[in-house]
């Protein structure tokens, strides 16, 4: 009954199209059952969805079949896999950065993009990423607490969108979409390892749908996944540099049902459990920090991370009239992730030092209401609404013997992660209110959208943003484009309410190191002010070039400016042995840059598919002024950090050849040079190139297996010339893990 209902509506839509378009007219039933209509996108617009490729802001789509054959299950592999710009970083001994993966667009910051599942506003991480990382200062979404095979598509607009979506849209938004209806239940499974350096992954995925009356929906997802750590140590060290040992749990919901007078209620929910393990540097026997009659030949302390993610999505909507329709839901996201160290020693006990602690942990809560109305005029749409949101930023301390000072040495707390000490604790929250406004209008061959939003937040105030973008179709195949908006990014409760003590400097010249809030005493003392918004100017400029009907071309140049960037200050020396560091807004950058894509498809004479897609990005971030006085300035790791960590550039090269029963996925990428900083050297990175392949054969209608690898040509970085423990640079955009092999194999019913 659900199947024939869906194909009678796909019949009638086909129909509709028929009786404009010559070509579909002369269609057989088959043929239009067998037509691929244009893609379509809701993110980068309120007023619903049109075809992405002739919008009037930049927007790329990945498809489920697209995902499904590139044979990944980490969505941010998947997206690095698709998008040129986006980049995710894989560091190692670096804390708690170690266990949660995030991603940038555009050599921007992770809590710079915008991430939205089905539209709605996902909550972030509580982990504050304080080391050698992209993104140090921030706090950005944990992208793979998403399941890979409940993804519908993926929508990213690479694009200034805060006039409509509010804080961290600077950069841009990717919006997740889960499998709605139609989908085939599904299991799949996949065994992998690298070919050197251990690393060995097992995982197992299942999705059920189930359908309900009136196209609704009950779809439920889950994924477990085994992954063992991986080791490329330098020569002579005894400190593994690799990815964690970790098990991944990971379940998605996503429901529809549809209601008497055109009335849907409509949720999604996911949860996501983490148990993470890697370590920190290895203490030599001789080291201040070991003790002999504990560790006679030195130790390696471990970092084991025990992250809960779970969010929850119920929502109304339905329509007042034909031209009318309203949208309201409530979203509430929390994040846990808390620190226990094995394997070490807290040296200021002496003896009575335990070697297995728990130091404590962080937590964030968000909870976001919208109310959204839409109306379409004979001549332009408008859409409107409210949105309230409401957090909490928590951090709890750790066991005494993870932070106290016993007295024997001053190098106090667990070697690893000194635990969070009473001082630290913190119960903060904040609330924000905002109204956002968008217009559509289309004149001929002219259209332009107007939006803005207006924000108050409870802690640092009001803001009001704007954004115009407009569009002219020069003939049936050319669409030139431009944007130009303002933007902002809040600071996160995370930032303004952060603080932990640690030690940092060499094995035998050791610092207490103090991470102040903005409002600590000693920290002001230091030249520490409260915490401004960032707030940033837009502008992009590009074309959409159908050369065939299977042919396109799109390329867009940006330009964005932000000011009052947060960062955290270099270390303050204060007292005897101590120093201290706390979050400012540091400096003001611009960074431009140019997107390219090519698509192509065709059918081959063997009536095989093929498809081929190229993107090309580059970007450049400057700092053009100084705002700080606390020496950021003459920082040259910190200056490098912002400038040139990531890849100046991505080229993506996507072929997908499919002969029933065969399918072939080819991927290559290259990614730019970039630098490092370490004792004050600078070292530039060359480009390099990475290959990846999947190739899977249907054995019958319900069956497939396949076989392929990342970097299957097992590339490396160049090593570290300067940093005598790291044989690695852990800013490498694609790691340095090597060859990726593995086998996989999928059932449908």
């Amino acid at each position: 009954m659900h199947y024939r209902f869906i194909k009678l509506k796909l019949f009638s839509l086909l129909v509709t199209q028929a009786l404009f378009s010559n070509e579909l007219y002369e269609k057989s039933l088959d043929e239009l059952f067998a037509v691929e209509t244009e893609l379509k996108a809701n993110i980068g617009s309120r007023s619903g969805s049109r075809d992405f490729l002739y919008s009037n802001v930049p927007i790329k789509v990945i498809t489920n079949k697209q995902i499904k054959n590139s044979g990944l299950k980490r969505l941010t592999k998947v997206l690095q896999y698709f998008v040129a710009g986006f980049n995710s970083q894989t560091p190692a001994i670096n804390d708690g950065s170690d266990h949660v993966s995030v991603g940038t667009l555009r050599g921007l910051n992770p809590d710079q993009v915008l991430v939205l599942v089905n539209g709605k506003r996902l909550h972030s991480s509580a982990l504050v990423h304080l080391y050698g990382t992209i993104g140090k200062g921030s706090s950005g979404v944990d992208l793979n607490i998403i399941p890979v095979i409940m993804i519908e598509h993926i929508e990213i607009l690479s694009d200034g969108a805060a006039a409509q979506y509010g804080s961290d849209a600077i950069a841009g938004v990717i919006n997740i979409i889960l499998k709605a209806n139609g989908h085939q239940n599904s299991v799949s499974s996949k065994i992998g390892t690298n070919l050197d350096g251990g690393g060995n992954t097992i995982q197992g995925d299942i999705f059920y749908y189930t359908a309900l009356d009136y196209d609704g929906y009950v779809n439920i997802a889950a994924s477990i996944q085994d992954r063992q750590r991986t080791n490329h140590e330098r020569e002579g060290e005894n400190t593994p540099l690799g990815q964690p040992k970790s098990q991944n749990f990971t379940l998605a919901l996503n429901i529809l049902s549809p209601q008497e007078n055109d009335i849907n209620i409509y949720g999604d929910a996911l949860f996501n459990y983490r148990d993470s393990i890697n370590n920190a540097f290895y203490r030599d026997a001789n080291s201040n920090r070991n003790n002999v009659e504990i560790y006679p030949n030195g130790f390696l302390p471990k970092i084991n991370a025990k992250i809960y993610d779970t969010s929850l999505t119920l929502g109304i909507n339905g329509e007042i009239t034909n031209n009318t329709s309203w949208d309201l839901s409530q979203k509430i996201g929390y994040n846990s992730f808390h620190y226990y160290v094995r394997d070490s020693l807290n040296n200021s006990m002496g003896l009575n030092s335990p070697t297995s602690f728990d130091s404590g942990g962080l937590s964030f809560l968000q909870a976001t209401t919208n109310l959204d109305m839409r109306h379409k005029f004979s001549s332009f749409n408008i859409a409107g609404g409210l949105e309230f949101r409401y957090e909490n930023f928590a951090i709890k301390a750790g066991d005494e013997a993870s932070y106290k000072n016993g007295g024997y040495s001053n190098n106090a707390g667990a070697q690893g992660f000194p635990g969070f000490q009473p001082k630290n604790v913190v119960d903060s929250y904040r609330h924000n209110i905002a109204a956002y406004l968008q217009i559509d209008k289309k004149i001929n061959d002219f259209s332009f959208k107007l939006a803005t939003r207006f924000e108050n937040y409870s802690d640092f105030g009001a803001t009001n943003d704007y954004k115009l973008s407009l569009s002219y179709r020069v003939k049936d195949s050319l669409l030139l484009r431009a944007s130009g908006s303002t933007g902002f990014h809040a600071p996160s409760l995370s930032q303004s309410q952060f603080s932990t003590t640690g030690i940092s400097g060499t094995q035998n010249n050791l610092s207490k190191t103090d991470t102040l809030r903005t409002s600590d005493p000693l920290a002001i003392s230091l030249g520490a002010k409260e915490l401004k918004a960032e707030e940033s100017l837009h502008f992009t400029s590009g074309f959409v070039y159908q050369i065939q009907n299977n042919l396109s071309l799109s390329a867009d140049y940006f330009y964005t400016k932000i000011d009052d960037r947060i960062m955290i200050t270099r270390n303050i020396p204060y007292g005897e042995k101590s120093i201290a560091r706390f979050f400012t807004n540091a400096v003001n950058t611009k960074t431009q840059g140019i997107d390219v894509a090519i698509k192509y498809e065709t059918k081959l004479k063997n009536n095989a598919n093929l498809n081929i897609n190229a993107s090309y990005s580059y970007s450049k971030t400057k700092i053009l002024s100084f705002n700080d006085t606390t020496g950021i300035s003459d920082s040259m790791k910190e200056i490098n950090r912002i400038e040139n960590t990531q890849p100046k550039d991505y080229i993506k090269l996507y072929f997908n050849y499919e002969l029933d029963p065969v399918n072939v996925a080819l991927n290559i990428s290259r990614y730019g040079e970039f630098s490092d900083v370490y004792n004050s050297q600078l070292q530039t990175f060359s480009p390099q190139w990475s290959t990846d392949l999947d190739v899977s054969y249907k054995i019958s209608n319900q069956t497939r297996l396949a076989i392929g690898g990342t970097n299957i040509f097992d590339t490396y970085p160049e090593k570290n010339r300067s940093n005598d423990r790291l044989a690695y640079s852990q800013y490498s955009p694609f790691g340095y893990n090597g060859a990726y092999y593995y086998v996989r194999a999928s059932y449908e019913f």
